[in-house]
């Protein structure tokens, strides 16, 4: 969720990349593998479990492959299941394109705690603010969005949470004000930031909120949160955020990603964000609840990115 939490480097990020797409990996019990090597039925892909999901889930999955985009959207839906299948886990993936009309979605009604996602809306309301206060944001306000939303910095956070009000219930209403203003339905913030449930179509309601603005932001300001979006620093150059196998960087992406352990040590691990390929752009959301480790949950998100860019994309 933090700064302070393990981040992977890039390089071990590529390997998985590249096993995912090649399915390189160690054996799976027999029942999720075609019968012997080499013995796959033409028209079929495999796809690897990320290896920092443990021994026990390493290994791949044969997935069937069609002549149709019908037939793409199929497999990637049964990789999705079969990935959140090999490792405990729950995962949604919601994608639209920049109108916010919906081009693919898999276990959309899928919610988790919003983790570090919650920064996005927490700057926008510190934006709201300022801007019915007295029309900017101070260098202070900044320098804190920045290390929040860039940096994915937890006391920063705090700080632009506890400036929203002189109560709990007034800093939870303001930003559930800004939640009604963007048209979220499901996400309300609730005792404090981050650990309020919310939802892939919640998410990219604020990301459109980001990327098409609204009348009650001022453009200088979202430009600049944009800015703040880019993935380089290494807390966000995962899932959304990733360099993709096509050669595309993360130049033209957008992204928040956030993490955070549920009460029996178990991660709920999103990335929801901006990405273009083939000269168009994509809203993505990816949700994830019951990883074994946090490094598995981002492992798996980038895995998802890919996926959907492989079968789905075009």
């Amino acid at each position: 969720m933090n700064r302070s939490q393990p981040q992977h480097r890039r390089t071990a990020r590529a390997l998985g990349i590249a096993a995912i797409l090649l399915g390189l990996s160690a054996p799976v019990p027999a029942s999720a593998l075609p019968a012997a090597p080499g013995s796959e039925v033409a028209g079929t892909s495999s796809v690897a479990v990320p290896a920092s999901c443990g021994p026990a889930a390493a290994g791949s999955f044969p997935v069937p492959d069609g002549p149709t985009a019908q037939d793409d959207r199929q497999a990637l839906a049964a990789a999705l299941d079969g990935l959140g299948g090999a490792v405990g886990a729950e995962i949604g993936l919601l994608v639209q394109d920049t109108e916010g009309r919906t081009v693919f979605a898999h276990r959309p009604e899928l919610s988790g705690m919003e983790a570090s996602l919650s920064k996005v809306p927490l700057a926008l309301t510190t934006m709201r603010l300022a801007a019915e206060r007295d029309g900017r944001l101070t260098e202070q306000q900044r320098a804190l969005i920045r290390d929040s939303v860039h940096e994915s910095g937890n006391e920063s956070t705090s700080a632009l949470y506890g400036a929203l009000g002189p109560t709990v219930a007034a800093m939870e209403g303001e930003i559930n004000e800004t939640y009604d203003l963007m048209g979220v339905t499901s996400t309300r913030s609730s005792g404090g930031w981050g650990h309020n449930l919310t939802t892939a179509s919640d998410q990219l309601a604020v990301l459109g909120t980001v990327v098409r603005g609204a009348d009650w932001l001022p453009e200088e300001d979202l430009a600049w949160l944009r800015e703040q979006m880019r993935p380089s620093h290494p807390s966000q150059t995962w899932g959304v955020g990733s360099a993709r196998a096509d050669g595309t960087g993360t130049a033209d992406s957008l992204v928040k990603n956030g993490w955070l352990p549920d009460a029996g040590g178990q991660w709920d691990t999103h990335s929801v964000g901006r990405a273009a390929a083939g000269g168009a752009a994509h809203h993505i959301a990816v949700l994830g609840s019951g990883y074994p480790t946090a490094a598995c949950g981002q492992d798996m998100a980038t895995a998802v990115v890919e996926l959907y860019f492989a079968h789905a994309a075009a």
